[in-house]
């Protein structure tokens, strides 16, 4: 038996879902998943699990149509985890906060970028949806 784990040894969605991430990243395959495999051994102390539970959303609809959108005023990530669940891929992010900042990129494994004041509008990626969780 071999000790190596070859991408052709996953299942199609998690070979697709890597594809994507790995693309959205602008990352070799090899570089993608060493990174998340390190990500995953950081934190194999920390729980990173989110503090509700997702709602159900009915199967023929994840999916469906895929789709691209940008997390801006993105807090924790609160319209991304259904955006995601529904197909989405997020290609940008934007919060201000440290703090949200920290747990966002504990929960989905990137840093959003700062103050969108500051951000070039070019250095945005074309994108379908824009999410937009203005301060409460």
């Amino acid at each position: 038996m071999s000790n190596q784990l070859l991408v052709r040894d996953v299942p199609e969605q998690i070979r697709t879902w890597i594809e994507q991430e790995r693309s959205n990243r602008h990352m070799t395959q090899k570089d993608f998943v060493l990174s998340v495999l390190h990500r995953a051994h950081e934190n194999s102390s920390i729980q990173t699990q989110l503090p509700f539970e997702p709602q159900h959303i009915e199967p023929s609809l994840v999916g469906r149509v895929p789709f691209s959108f940008i997390d801006l005023f993105s807090g924790i990530g609160g319209f991304r985890i259904p955006l995601e669940a529904i197909g989405g891929s997020c290609v940008f992010s934007s919060e201000i906060d440290k703090y949200s900042q920290k747990t966002y990129k504990s929960w989905f494994g990137e840093m959003p970028h700062g103050d969108i004041t500051e951000i070039n509008a070019a250095d945005i990626p074309d994108h379908d949806v824009l999410a937009a969780g203005f301060p409460c």
